[in-house]
């Protein structure tokens, strides 16, 4: 016993630098608002794996065994969702055709993974988040991410471990949605002030959008599926825009309490990107 207080005594100082070494640098990963790229992909390697060290004990307490099976089983269920799917009808006759007779296939568009939140901001004006899956375990750049309630956000950067996330708290964050029972196709922007509010713009102000409505993806990107869901109307009011209503979400991912995500691939994101480059700007 003697022995270990003589060896605190004389390693003191060593033991109080260190923690507040690690305080410190945790503490520099939570002030920068990573808008410079070079800089928060080195920031994201310090941090990340103390993050990651300190998240996975949280993890054993919040997600035991058991629950990892019932994410993997969401997904499997997910997989196998419509929106997952496009549908291709082979319309060429053959001899053994009939004249009318057409041939519909199924072909899967997307596919799912799961990752776990390790650091996140909601209080800034430029949030974000870092999860513990990067390249190594197939994630990459522009991947939709989702919460178990609803849209999330999209990966912007990915190194080998882990990938940061820009969720819809960014005002650079804008998702296609459409308002339903309404059906009419608009912008999700958040403002920069409510973690729990976006604004829905582009909306025209003849449009019969009323509290309570739902809004979801509408899967005109290549990046989020259609019909994920994003929040409901919150409130509606005629804009400074007359030709504009002014919308507000409330958000079905609650970012303050956010720990498991699910990313989405386009498994043919690179296809439709590369036709889309073709485009004139006329």
């Amino acid at each position: 016993m003697n022995n270990l207080i003589e060896f605190f005594k004389k390693a003191f100082h060593i033991i109080v630098l260190a923690v507040l070494l690690i305080v410190s640098i945790v503490m520099l990963g939570k002030s920068l608002a990573f808008n410079d790229y070079s800089l928060s992909r080195v920031v994201q390697s310090i941090v990340g794996p103390i993050q990651k060290s300190g998240a996975s004990m949280i993890h054993r307490f919040r997600l035991g065994p058991e629950n990892e099976q019932l994410v993997k089983q969401n997904i499997e269920l997910m997989r196998e969702r419509d929106n997952m799917f496009i549908e291709k009808t082979d319309t060429m006759l053959t001899e053994m055709s009939k004249p009318d007779s057409t041939n519909t296939k199924r072909m899967r568009m997307y596919d799912y993974t799961y990752a776990h939140v390790i650091f996140r901001t909601t209080d800034r004006t430029f949030n974000y988040m870092i999860v513990d899956k990067g390249s190594n375990d197939g994630i990459s750049r522009d991947m939709a991410v989702l919460s178990p309630e609803g849209v999330a956000g999209v990966i912007t950067d990915v190194s080998p471990n882990f990938s940061t996330v820009r969720p819809i708290l960014h005002p650079e964050c804008r998702i296609s949605a459409v308002v339903t029972p309404a059906n009419q196709n608009g912008t999700v922007i958040w403002e920069g002030t409510d973690p729990h509010v976006a604004n829905l713009e582009a909306i025209p102000q003849h449009s019969e959008i009323n509290i309570g409505d739902s809004v979801f993806t509408n899967g005109f990107s290549n990046i989020f599926p259609k019909g994920l869901f994003i929040g409901t109307v919150k409130e509606v009011q005629v804009g400074n825009n007359a030709s504009f209503l002014t919308i507000r979400v409330s958000l079905a991912t609650k970012y303050t309490d956010i720990y498991t995500v699910y990313l989405v691939e386009n498994l043919y994101k690179a296809e439709l990107d590369t036709l889309k480059a073709h485009f004139k700007d006329e």
